[in-house]
């Protein structure tokens, strides 16, 4: 397929399609626009973006389409040898896996955009762009001239995000032999010196743990942003980090930039590479379903930070606080109690990345990176620290840009190959099941001669077991530990606190608390427009505990 992409008022954000088909010999062409993304498994729909689709022969004349699913297009080519399809793109909307357009910039992931035959996958692309002339593009793809790229077949164009502008800053190096290139697009002042030592050292620490890198090149490209943004999505050649805000990227952000780096990084292997046999090949069509984002995302969330320690990016201090992290979204959710990490993994096709109903489930990263914690801890523990979690990923990789797959027991038996030991009961208990991680994680961290302590948070909303959300106008209960004070008081979901104790209350909730900490406490509440009032117990055992890790 060849694409000419153009765009007229970059403020309206509507980008121009328009895609020439061959149709010689065939009845019907039929038009696959992607309904997800890799890296994020749930259904995007980005058709809805889509407007003004239409279809015409080389004489300008109308050919007749009609649509068989909510993406999929079919056109009646029989009597025309090419088609020209056209079409208008909806990009306002700017994160690390979407496409978007303003004044500044044209971002485009294929994935979301461009349409694909499902009967002619394999078919190469070509992109070419209509672009003031000052503007540069930046993409992992092959370039044909400055405004012209090349791809093979459509998993390498829906893998290869693109930045077109005239103001991003680019800088390129040599690491281990492999071109690595930075691409900055936004109001930012680089630290090169800094960010490229940094860099250099966890990229290098990667490649010796895998013993080689896939690819000749690989592109970061950073979208930064002025107010408060993070996100991260992975790619075979490239990745797209999107953070903000400008100013606090290298000072109070700086270890985030680090730490979704690396962990974008280890996705070359760990999914791009390396992935769960029932995600391969990827169908764009539809769902992909896999219960083993503890390895895909856990793995990688646990690697990019640990990786970051170990190659003497983090101290020892900065790592225990991405752990305490950790440990805190695992305790202070109740899914944990309810549903497996497994499940979860095949649930974000049905609710996404949200939270869901209250404590139904958990995150596939924060539950999969401390599995794999876990996991690693016990691997140097049967093997006297010869052997590590690194070995079994390295063992599933191919060693080239060859794609490897695995499944759930080929995982376990690569676990239980390299320590010599059962992992039966970690994935009956913790993976596939919802037991309790108190002891797993005691052990694990004893394996390192680190500890965690459990301590009482200094605030009483914490300790009374609810959390809030707060704006000029009102405070609202966001979320409530089960069985907490506050689960037992009878407090809900987005009530509506509006007093204390006959006290009118502005954000302030918190001092109230405290000043009335050794009396009988009312509260007002607000909940779907009737008031009324609950007697609020006093705090017990179950609250938002703060963790503390530390060297025993």
């Amino acid at each position: 397929m060849k694409y000419f992409i153009k765009y007229q008022n970059p403020e309206k954000h509507f980008i121009k399609f328009e895609v020439v088909c061959n149709t010689k010999d065939l009845n019907i062409l039929k038009l696959q626009l992607p309904s997800w993304r890799p890296g994020r498994y749930e259904l995007g729909n980005f058709a809805k973006n889509i407007k003004d689709f239409s279809v015409f022969t080389e004489k300008n004349n109308l050919v007749q389409f009609s649509k068989s699913t909510k993406d999929l297009w079919i056109i009646d080519c029989q009597e025309h040898d090419c088609v020209y399809v056209r079409y208008c793109y909806y990009a306002a909307e700017k994160n690390a896996g979407s496409t978007y357009l303003d004044e500044e910039q044209l971002y485009i992931n294929p994935v979301n955009c461009i349409f694909y035959n499902p009967d002619k996958y394999q078919e190469p692309y070509e992109l070419d762009f209509i672009l003031p002339s000052n503007y540069v593009i930046y993409s992992s793809l092959n370039k044909n001239s400055s405004f012209k790229l090349a791809a093979l077949n459509f998993d390498e164009l829906a893998d290869s995000p693109i930045i077109a502008s005239n103001s991003a800053q680019f800088h390129s190096l040599k690491i281990s032999n492999i071109n690595f290139s930075f691409c900055f697009q936004g109001e930012i002042k680089i630290n090169w010196k800094r960010l490229l030592k940094d860099f250099t050292l966890f990229i290098e620490y990667q490649i010796k743990l895998f013993d080689s890198f896939p690819h000749k090149d690989f592109l970061f490209l950073f979208q930064i942003t002025p107010y408060r943004a993070y996100h991260g999505v992975e790619h075979h050649k490239s990745t797209v980090i999107l953070l903000g805000p400008s100013y606090d990227v290298f000072k109070n952000l700086y270890n985030e930039l680090l730490g979704v780096s690396s962990h974008e990084l280890y996705h070359v292997w760990n999914v791009k590479n390396i992935r769960p046999k029932t995600m391969s090949p990827y169908d764009f069509s539809k769902e992909n379903y896999t219960h083993m984002g503890y390895v895909t995302e856990g793995v990688t969330t646990y690697m990019g930070d640990r990786i970051l320690y170990e190659s003497g990016v983090f101290s020892l201090e900065q790592y225990f606080l991405e752990l305490e992290k950790l440990f805190q979204r695992h305790f202070h959710n109740d899914g944990r109690n309810h549903y497996p990490v497994s499940e979860s993994s095949w649930d974000t096709w049905l609710d996404g990345y949200t939270g869901g109903i209250p404590g139904r489930k958990v995150s596939i990263y924060v539950e999969g990176a401390l599995i794999a914690l876990i996991c690693d801890a016990k691997i140097r523990k049967e093997t006297n620290h010869k052997s590590s979690l690194h070995d079994v990923l390295r063992s599933l990789y191919s060693g080239s840009d060859q794609l490897s797959e695995y499944n759930k027991t080929e995982y376990q038996e690569k676990l239980e190959s390299i320590s010599n030991s059962s992992f039966e009961n970690i994935f009956n208990d913790i993976v596939y099941g919802n037991k309790d991680f108190t002891n797993y994680l005691k052990d694990a961290l004893e394996v390192f001669g680190w500890k965690y302590e459990t301590k009482k948070n200094i605030k009483l909303i914490p300790q009374y077991g609810f959390k809030i959300s707060t704006s000029k106008s009102d405070i609202k209960v966001s979320n409530i530990l089960e069985n907490s004070a506050a689960y037992n008081s009878k407090l809900a979901l987005n009530d509506q606190i509006l007093a204390f104790n006959n006290f009118n209350i502005h954000n302030n909730l918190e001092n109230w608390l405290e000043y009335f900490e050794n009396d009988k406490v009312v509260l007002k509440i607000n909940r779907n427009g009737k008031i009324i009032d609950l007697d609020l117990v006093k705090p017990n055992d179950i609250q938002y505990f703060e963790y503390k890790i530390s060297k025993k």
